[in-house]
C-alpha cells in the first residue's frame, strides 16, 4: 500500500474518533465521552457547576460548540436519569430510574 494512501487512512480514523457536539444540543456525560474525549470539559464543569462528580454520566450539558465543542452543566439528573435521546436528538433527564430499566430490558432482548 503507498505510504500517501495510509497517511489518508490514518487522518479519517483520527477525525472519526475525535468529535465535538452539535451547537445547542444537549447531551448527557455518557453521550459526550462516546462523542470524543470530553473528560475534561465534563470534570471542569462539574467543578464549576458546584454539582456532584459521581453523577458524570447521569448529568446533563449544555453544548455551546465551537472548535473545542465548548459545554456548560445544564443539570444533575440523579444516578440513571440521563436518557440518551438519539442522534440529532437533545438528551434528557427522566423523572424515575424506572426508565433507565426498561430501556436496558429492551437493550438485552433485541
Amino acid at each position: 500500500m503507498r505510504p500517501t494512501i495510509l497517511v489518508l487512512l490514518a487522518a479519517s480514523a483520527a477525525s472519526v474518533m475525535a468529535g465535538n457536539c452539535h451547537q445547542s444540543s444537549k447531551y448527557c456525560g455518557r453521550s459526550l465521552l462516546h462523542i470524543g474525549n470530553y473528560i475534561n470539559q465534563i470534570e471542569k464543569a462539574i467543578h464549576n457547576a458546584g454539582t456532584n462528580p459521581d453523577h458524570m454520566m447521569d448529568t446533563l450539558f449544555y453544548c455551546f460548540g465551537g472548535d473545542d465543542g465548548a459545554i456548560d452543566v445544564l443539570k444533575d439528573c440523579g444516578p440513571g436519569r440521563c436518557h440518551d435521546a438519539g442522534a440529532g436528538k437533545d438528551d434528557y433527564c427522566t423523572s424515575s430510574a424506572k426508565f433507565k430499566l426498561v430501556e436496558q430490558y429492551v437493550e438485552t432482548v433485541e
